[in-house]
């Protein structure tokens, strides 16, 4: 009997090994949380889209990923107007060679719009941050390197905004911005949707956005945080890009 009980004992620890196993170490744990709410064109969502593939294209962004400790990101997407969207895109990728890499790319290039509605940022970044918290608390993904990275081209109400900055920010989860727009879009999103370790880059219209997305994955798969001098030299020739970290 004691062989037995030992045995159900080894064999319990065995499997919660096991399934604590599966859990892959990355270097980043990313969700993208995209606007695509009614002001957002449907040849604007098309530039949003192609924007990211082609951002994740790019043989720099490549190499930062798998140039890392793990030589891995984790990665997924939360579409959101007036509310958010479950898609295939939702569960986290594994992003640990160029084919997975350009299969990622090539998944957002061609994927349909989920919905287009009024814009309440804050029910994108809740759904990211709850996303994000069960990929690790399930073992999909094992980092405490985890960022949010909200584009959009609207505001929304405020005070729950910033609820939901303040949440991630406490559950140790970073929020960086790509407002697309005049400056006051900019300054809105610094304000009330950025964690005050974010950054936001702007793009002054939707043609400008792929090369604003290039340099800010850029920025959050290993490159360094561009002072606000040097970030055109980073922004491959962005015309009206602007730069701004929380305080």
């Amino acid at each position: 009997m004691k062989k037995l009980f030992y045995g159900l004992v080894g064999a319990a620890m065995l499997s919660s090994y096991s399934a604590h196993s599966l859990a892959t170490p990355v270097d980043l744990g990313l969700s993208l949380v995209i606007d695509v709410s009614g002001s957002v064109s449907t040849s604007e969502y098309n530039l949003q889209m192609d924007g990211y593939a082609n951002a994740f294209r790019d043989a720099g962004i490549q190499s930062n990923i798998l140039g890392g400790t793990n030589g891995a990101i984790g990665v997924n997407v939360v579409f959101f107007d007036s509310n958010f969207y479950t898609t295939s895109l939702s569960t986290y990728s594994i992003l640990n060679s160029a084919a997975s890499i350009n299969t990622f790319a090539n998944a957002l290039d061609t994927f349909v719009r989920p919905g287009s509605g009024g814009t309440s940022i804050y029910t994108g970044t809740n759904e990211a941050v709850r996303l994000m918290l069960a990929a690790v608390a399930n073992d999909t993904i094992e980092t405490t390197n985890l960022v949010i990275d909200v584009s959009g081209d609207g505001t929304s109400n405020a005070s729950l905004d910033q609820a939901a900055r303040n949440n991630a920010f406490a559950n140790n989860i970073t929020i960086n911005g790509l407002p697309i727009g005049s400056s006051t879009i900019t300054n809105y999103y610094t304000n009330n949707v950025i964690t005050s370790d974010g950054f936001a880059i702007n793009a002054s219209t939707f043609n400008d956005f792929s090369g604003a997305v290039r340099t800010k994955l850029n920025v959050e798969t290993g490159g360094q945080v561009p002072e606000p001098g040097t970030l055109m030299l980073l922004g491959l020739g962005l015309t009206g890009l602007a730069f701004a970290r929380k305080k």
